[in-house]
């Protein structure tokens, strides 16, 4: 594991080697693909100084667990949403906010994967020590959010495109505050609270999360996408911040980026701000590049920042789609100019 700088996330990888013996096979954990990201620092700039529009329950309840990790009490939060409701962007905000208040708190954040086991997360059998006579753990990630002065946070990040097979690990934390290990009689202390963002079951590559798992949660609350004036005020604030330089030349495309998503949504795809936010990085750099932007430039980048995002679908309904979306926001851009 490796930390380039002090306030920047960790990414750690493993590989997995396994070793065979008469009683059981054990996994050593050298380096992995999957991907766990690792949040032990404060969070960037950005992730606090933007404002979440909108989502007013989903801030009600991040102060409310907020309020448990003060008092040291269990609780546990499952937001629902489709992707681009601001789900980690208030989440980040809660804990940076915690944060400053309290001090440190041990913070960790796992993206779900149909590729990873549960021992990618809470680690596995210290073959070193075992073949000593001994038993021990080489604990994984998830025990970097163990707190002992309050509980630490586990930030589960689309949490049902877990196997339910890892999903199972989030029982016993959630319940017990500890982690038992398969094939041992090791049980080790995992004092973190759990947030976890699940997008609805109608995007593709997701698992079904059990009842029995969903029961853990003392809340289950569900997002959706914020009204037009609201996301008129997101795509006004992502363009003031990060490209302010051209936000006077920019403005003008909000209305009409803004309407065609939404108008697109109801043909059932989820395309949310980033498809617009995204269209908008492009024409910020066209216009700092050559300087100037047409309207076939912002129907361009706005259909490969659809593409991007309806990759699940075949390919005859892709092209189907980008046509309509094209018609769409030409239609947008011409009457604006009315």
């Amino acid at each position: 594991m490796a930390t380039n700088d002090a306030n920047v996330r960790t990414r750690v990888h493993y590989h997995k080697i396994r070793v065979f013996s008469p009683e059981f096979s054990i996994v050593l954990h050298l380096a992995r693909s999957v991907q766990i990201l690792l949040m032990p620092h404060p969070v960037l700039s950005y992730m606090v100084e933007l404002v979440v529009f909108g989502q007013e329950e989903m801030k009600r309840y991040l102060r409310l667990f907020a309020e448990a990790i003060r008092l040291g009490l269990r609780f546990h939060l499952l937001i629902e949403g489709p992707p681009g409701t601001a789900k980690t962007l208030a989440v980040n905000q809660m804990v940076s906010s915690l944060k400053k208040e309290v001090g440190d708190i041990p913070y960790v954040r796992v993206t779900g994967s149909q590729d990873a086991l549960p021992s990618d997360l809470i680690g596995d059998l210290d073959i070193g020590k075992y073949r000593e006579g001994e038993m021990d753990i080489l604990a994984g990630p998830l025990f970097s959010a163990h707190g002992r002065d309050t509980p630490g946070i586990v930030y589960a990040d689309e949490l049902n495109r877990f196997s339910e097979y890892t999903l199972i690990i989030f029982t016993e934390i959630m319940a017990e505050w500890q982690v038992s290990f398969p094939k041992t009689p090791i049980t080790k202390p995992l004092r973190a609270n759990v947030i976890a963002t699940m997008n609805p079951y109608d995007i593709s590559g997701i698992t079904e999360v059990p009842q029995h798992i969903l029961d853990r949660f003392n809340a289950r609350i569900v997002v959706n996408y914020p009204d037009k004036e609201t996301e008129l005020r997101i795509a006004a604030q992502h363009t003031e911040y990060y490209y302010k330089k051209f936000a006077s030349r920019l403005k003008s495309l909000f209305h009409p980026l803004v309407s065609t998503t939404r108008a697109m949504r109801k043909l059932g795809v989820p395309l949310g701000p980033r498809i617009y936010l995204s269209t908008l990085d492009l024409l910020a750099l066209e216009l700092s590049s050559i300087g100037s932007i047409d309207n076939d430039t912002v129907i361009q980048h706005y259909e490969n920042a659809v593409r991007s995002r309806i990759g699940n679908l075949e390919e005859d309904k892709q092209s189907e789609f980008l046509s309509t979306a094209s018609i769409a926001l030409r239609g947008e851009l011409e009457g604006a100019k009315k």
